[in-house]
């Protein structure tokens, strides 16, 4: 199916064709949220993608955790799922030479670039034709006996022509094979970066609907992040809109390369995990609600323990819900159902979905919930507006109750979704060992 007549034309403005005189100090990727480009039909339920989403979300927390370090086998299982039905972000680039353009989601928590490809012997059903390597003249196989051929977890050896092979597959049951490339990539501020490497997926299924594939911007060798450093450093930036519809290519948006920081931006130390190298990592010390710190939970309890991998809190574009560990969740949904009864919140007698906290606020503005504020070491925070954290859910009869959008997470670890960045500007510096946090940032 093709995209619209104009989103073609505005992705025809956003990819000019020349190369700079200059390369500029930063590499531009266009973002927008799947509303904007595919647009939900008429009458479409509010949060309908959202109760989509939950389960991959659940199937992508699990397999972000690294089987290895409960004493288990390690299934062939390298990432999750995307929650692709759930408000996903797209990167818009062009690819090959000459380009086509491709709509990419955007993933921290996953390395590798790829995109579907014909001749495709099985591929899911995206919007926009299949890229066809074979009109590039930039594209080349990347032969088995290659150094980014041994970086797979699980390369594979095309015999007939010593070509390496690539194979993704997640936890829900998604996966990309194909073969594993270099190619041109094309970037919005007339610049382009040659020899990427990525994976032309031939035999390509589950829930990548719409996109094209993938962009892989985690801290591994494969990633884009990591393959543009030599040119931008090991620094970028994204921030998530709220505006789900906005086509302007000033709202959402990703960006490699130092850019000014914001005055509001609060940094606080990344982390490391050995046994998940690729994964950004952050100290989060607590919460708070309506102004004050929530306690009743181990301290503990969203820390990392990089002897053993267990715990710890990640920074995830592809994971939609916040998870966070029991007790310290428990302790939190506690305190906000304290608070917003006092605000004249009624919270309803059942669950929705996975959220065991949900309201009826019909004669209550949504504004006045009681704000959550996320904190981090270092002083740094997180101070969430009520469309983060408070979520519309469609219940029939023309009925919109919201509820607290939190997950408890028994797995041990926690994650910092993308529904509660949104609107952020979230800097990843590899470079000096930090993420930053800074409100209204797109």
């Amino acid at each position: 199916m093709a995209a619209p007549k104009a989103l073609l034309l505005l992705l025809l403005l956003l990819l000019p064709v020349s190369n700079a005189a200059q390369p500029p100090r930063t590499l531009q990727v266009p973002v927008f949220h799947r509303d904007a480009v595919f647009p939900p039909p008429p009458g479409a339920k509010r949060g309908g993608h959202l109760r989509q989403s939950l389960a991959a979300d659940a199937a992508r927390t699990y397999s972000l955790v690294d089987t290895t370090v409960h004493g288990l086998l390690h299934s062939p299982v390298r990432y999750t799922g995307i929650p692709f039905e759930n408000g996903e972000y797209f990167a818009l680039v062009g690819v090959g030479t000459p380009f086509a353009r491709a709509l990419l989601v955007i993933d921290t928590g996953s390395d590798l670039v790829w995109l579907q490809c014909r001749p495709c012997r099985r591929c899911y059903n995206q919007q926009g034709r299949l890229y066809d390597p074979r009109g590039s003249s930039t594209y080349r196989r990347i032969r088995c006996s290659s150094p980014q051929c041994r970086l797979l977890r699980y390369p594979g050896c095309d015999g007939s022509n010593g070509g390496c092979r690539y194979r993704i597959a997640y936890g829900d049951g998604s996966s990309s094979t194909g073969d594993l490339a270099t190619d041109r990539l094309l970037f919005s501020n007339d610049t382009y970066i040659d020899n990427v490497t990525l994976g032309c997926g031939r035999d390509n299924e589950g829930l990548f609907y719409t996109a094209d594939g993938l962009l892989g911007v985690g801290r591994g060798e494969m990633s884009i992040s990591t393959q543009v450093a030599p040119a931008y450093g090991r620094v970028f930036a994204y921030c998530l809109s709220n505006d789900r519809t906005s086509r302007s290519a000033r709202s959402s948006y990703l960006v490699f390369g130092r850019t000014p920081e914001l005055p509001s931006t609060m940094f606080t130390a990344l982390l490391s995990n050995p046994r998940r190298p690729s994964l950004y990592y952050v100290d989060m010390t607590g919460f708070s609600v309506d102004g004050e710190r929530v306690t009743g939970y181990s301290n503990a309890s969203l820390a990392l323990d990089p002897a053993t991998g267990l715990g710890g809190v990640v920074v995830d574009s592809g994971t939609a819900i916040s998870r966070f560990a029991r007790d310290a969740y428990e302790a939190l949904r506690d305190a906000f159902d304290a608070r917003a009864a006092a605000a004249g919140m009624r919270k309803l007698p059942r669950e929705y979905s996975v959220f065991d906290a949900c309201y009826d606020l019909r004669g209550t503005p949504a504004a006045s919930a009681p704000p959550i504020v996320l904190h981090f070491a270092g002083g740094a925070e997180m101070a969430l507006p009520p469309e983060n954290y408070l979520l519309p859910v469609d219940v029939g009869k023309r009925l919109t109750y919201y509820c607290l959008g939190l997950e408890a997470a028994d797995d041990g670890l926690s994650v910092l979704g993308k529904v509660q960045q949104q609107g952020f500007r979230v800097v990843f510096d590899v470079e000096r060992e930090r993420i930053g946090f800074a409100p209204n940032g797109c």
